[in-house]
């Protein structure tokens, strides 16, 4: 409209030349917007990513730039600017050479050609293709290597630990039944001697009653065995002797039967049948005899009659005497004798079985006899010991507090106190303990320790004398400085290792009393130039996961090349670096170079 407005009054040259210098002042107008708006979309994706996935290159760079270096980044951001400007304005002296018709010719075609492009183009692709420009810039941006303080501090749990603590535990020799009668709270304040837990001592008290009496019979019993036992030791010795008597005069007997009454014997009975058949022979003859002579003397009948008559009748008691005689010989031969042999022979034999039987039961009897003693003494023993052992359990039915302290119910394992709640709802009158348990233990709360632990991949930090600050749960202001005194050297439950800390006895606050927490802060590393990296920077080669290497930038090489780097410690996803670098260095996350025969592979 201004321009339609001027045209009578100027010449058409004129009006021509404003018309194309201000369609130029427009293509230009519309080209910074564009630029700007692409940067501002770039810029956010970019801010986006950075939340999302923090580059710590970036932050370490950006946390550490010196002035010099912000000198140097404002000087070339001033450059490029001034050839922007520069580019801009010889562009638009070259479009305003044009004509305005061509100008606006092209300006469609492109307009066209840029819009077939993006609409041919997805939307992932696009994005894409943006984030790889972004990281290949935040790729290009180097790191300088500087050296600054590494200090890395450990922070445990701890707990408060007494030096002195007194378990207070129930242990009897024979004693199960122990109930509560009374029992002191948990936390109360008790001198030594104190009365801690009292027990029901009735079944005991019976108990021990039953056994008086039954020590008292088992030393009558004892006292009887004793008297009796050289008794019974002298009786099984005459029972030996009369034995060995009977057997040797059996022997003797024996041997004067069978060397005189035997034979004796024989002789006897043979001479008897002899002489009874000699004597029959004597009176036949006689009676021959007299009949012959009768016949030729002049005697009268009568007397020859009564001596033939007597004669006769002596024969015939000598046949019977003979017949006997004969008996006898057969049966003392035959039975008397053999059954005599007989007679000897068994009642050696049962008098060397008596003898034998009599030598044991003397020998054995007096072994068993003092077996016997020593088993019923030892019996006595046990029964005196056991009373003892029940005495000593009814001494248990009062607990006394062994020294002066607080009490707390259970028993402290490493520092822990587990059994408080269990042993609280046992200690109520009534309830029954088990034997062999701790109860309560009696605390002096001076002087006090703390118990911490350390997991294997701490445990190499940590020895002897390392100095620590104390910070307790109850005061985060209270700080008090501990020593390391004493750290395992094996692993415990957990596999961590058990770590002592002895305190300052002068500045620990009253209120403080064993079983409270605190935090162990110890300085593990502490080195005043230490090189630090980001550990993203550090890459592992493929081949060997040993290996760590950089990517470096050197003014005698034009891509970045290969450094290995020994690490150190880390910390805050920063990696220290022993040796391989040095401060001033500047190094990149790029891939290194690929070498000419893996490319002519691919």
């Amino acid at each position: 409209m201004f321009l339609l407005y001027l045209r009578p009054l100027m010449p058409v040259g004129a009006v021509l030349f404003l018309m194309s210098t201000l369609c130029n002042l427009l293509l230009a107008v519309e080209k910074s917007q564009s630029s700007s708006l692409v940067a501002v979309v770039a810029q956010q994706e970019a801010q986006k990513k950075q939340d999302e996935e923090p580059d710590p290159a970036d932050e370490a760079d950006d946390a550490e730039k010196s002035d010099d270096e912000d000198a140097e980044e404002s000087d070339e951001k001033v450059a490029e600017k001034s050839d922007e400007k520069t580019e801009k304005k010889s562009a638009d002296a070259d479009k305003d050479k044009k004509p305005v018709e061509d100008e606006e010719k092209e300006k469609e075609e492109s307009d066209a050609k840029e819009k077939s492009k993006d609409a041919d183009k997805p939307a992932e692709e696009k994005e894409a293709t943006k984030a790889e420009e972004s990281k290949k810039k935040e790729k290009a941006k180097p790191f300088t290597v500087k050296s600054k303080p590494l200090k890395i501090e450990q922070t445990l749990e701890g707990i408060f630990v007494a030096d002195d603590m007194r378990e207070v535990a129930l242990r009897p020799d024979t004693w199960a039944r122990y109930t509560v009668v009374e029992t002191v709270e948990h936390g109360a304040e008790v001198k030594k001697g104190d009365v801690l837990i009292s027990f029901d001592d009735e079944k005991i008290e019976e108990q021990l009653a039953e056994e008086t009496i039954d020590q008292r019979l088992s030393e009558l019993a004892l006292m009887q065995e004793e008297e009796e036992s050289p008794r019974k030791k002298k009786l099984l010795k005459l029972a030996y002797e009369a034995a060995k008597r009977t057997y040797d005069q059996l022997v003797e007997d024996k041997e004067y039967y069978l060397e005189t009454d035997r034979p004796f014997a024989e002789r006897i009975a043979k001479y008897r049948y002899d002489s009874s058949k000699e004597d029959l022979a004597s009176q036949v003859e006689e009676l021959t005899q007299l009949k012959k002579m009768y016949e030729a003397d002049e005697i009268t009948e009568e007397t020859e009659a009564i001596v033939l008559r007597r004669q006769e009748f002596e024969v015939a008691t000598a046949k019977l005497m003979l017949e006997l005689q004969t008996a006898n010989r057969d049966y003392t031969l035959d039975v008397s004798l053999p059954r005599n042999d007989l007679f000897y022979k068994t009642a050696l034999e049962d008098a060397k079985l008596a003898l034998e039987q009599a030598k044991t039961a003397m020998e054995l009897g007096t072994t068993r006899g003092k077996y016997d003693l020593e088993k019923k003494r030892a019996a006595r023993t046990r029964s005196v010991q056991s009373n003892a052992k029940l005495l000593s359990d009814r001494a248990l039915m009062e607990l006394k507090s062994p020294t002066d302290g607080t009490v707390y119910y259970g028993r402290c394992v490493s520092g822990q106190w587990s059994e408080i709640g269990s042993m609280t709802s046992k200690l109520v009158p009534f309830s029954m303990i088990p034997p062999n348990t701790v109860l309560m233990t009696v605390v002096k709360q001076r002087p006090l320790h703390v118990l911490t632990s350390v997991s294997e991949k701490e445990f190499p930090d940590f020895k002897k004398g390392l100095v620590a600050t104390l910070v307790p749960t109850a005061d985060a202001k209270a700080e008090l400085e501990a020593k390391v005194t004493k750290l395992a050297g094996v692993p415990g439950g957990g596999k961590k290792f058990e770590m002592r800390l002895d305190l300052d006895k002068s500045d620990l606050p009253d209120w403080l009393v064993a079983g409270m927490s605190c935090s162990v802060k110890a300085t593990t590393y502490n080195k005043k130039d230490a090189l630090m990296v980001p550990v993203e920077l550090i890459q592992t080669d493929k081949e060997n996961e040993k290996i760590k290497y950089v990517m470096l930038i050197t003014d005698d090489d034009e891509e970045p090349i290969r450094r290995e780097v020994k690490l150190g410690k880390s910390k805050d996803k920063q990696a220290e670096i022993l040796s391989g670098l040095k401060a001033g260095d500047k190094i990149v996350k790029e891939e290194p170079k690929k070498d000419e025969d893996e490319e002519d592979e691919e």
